[in-house]
């Protein structure tokens, strides 16, 4: 690993053991933690060779609830890029990341709808198109996006989010990813 990003590894612990040492919330949460799992799709507006945004992906994330509609939360997730074909000067490219975000709640009637804006460490890695071995190339970036939380019982919701990211790689800076899943609250 990195010098970079073991930096950011333990700046995303630090930001997490702040956000468990922090005052509970108001007693009006129901909640204080969510887990949650994704699929979906990712990938990048600005990659030469271009790859579409149809690459499967996974997420899992983690949250604290820190005030009244207020949240820390942790993404780690990886997606792939170009499908198996090529992307930048890499073939069988994936994108990887672990993101810390404060997400903000905006209550609707029948779901909630969260924003998010955070920090985090993004790999890039694949092999190398003309020759040569394995690739990686990891870089500090950030993250914004909006989510949509669906109840289907008091502690599980279907959950949709969209997400933009920028990491400052060599060739290919943004990159944007849509899932789905399924969120547990405890």
């Amino acid at each position: 690993m990195t010098r970079t990003a073991t930096r950011t590894l333990v700046l995303a612990a630090a930001l997490a053991a702040a956000g468990v040492l922090a005052p509970r919330a108001a007693a009006a949460e129901l909640y204080h933690f969510t887990a949650s799992a994704f699929v979906g799709v990712g990938g990048s507006v600005d990659a030469e060779p271009g790859d579409g945004f149809d690459n499967p992906g996974f997420q899992l994330g983690f949250s604290y609830v820190t005030e009244p509609r207020t949240r820390i939360s942790v993404r780690a997730g990886e997606f792939g890029l170009a499908d198996g074909g090529d992307f930048e000067r890499l073939t069988d490219a994936d994108l990887t990341y672990l993101t810390v975000s404060g997400e903000y709640l905006f209550a609707e009637p029948w779901y909630d709808s969260w924003v998010f804006i955070g920090l985090g460490y993004y790999r890039l890695g694949g092999d190398a198109r003309f020759g040569g071995g394995d690739e990686e190339e990891g870089a500090l970036g950030g993250t914004i996006g909006i989510s949509g939380e669906f109840q289907i019982t008091r502690r599980v919701d279907f959950v949709v989010e969209l997400a933009g990211h920028y990491a400052d790689f060599d060739d290919s800076q943004i990159f944007g990813a849509a899932h789905a899943g399924v969120a547990f609250h405890f």
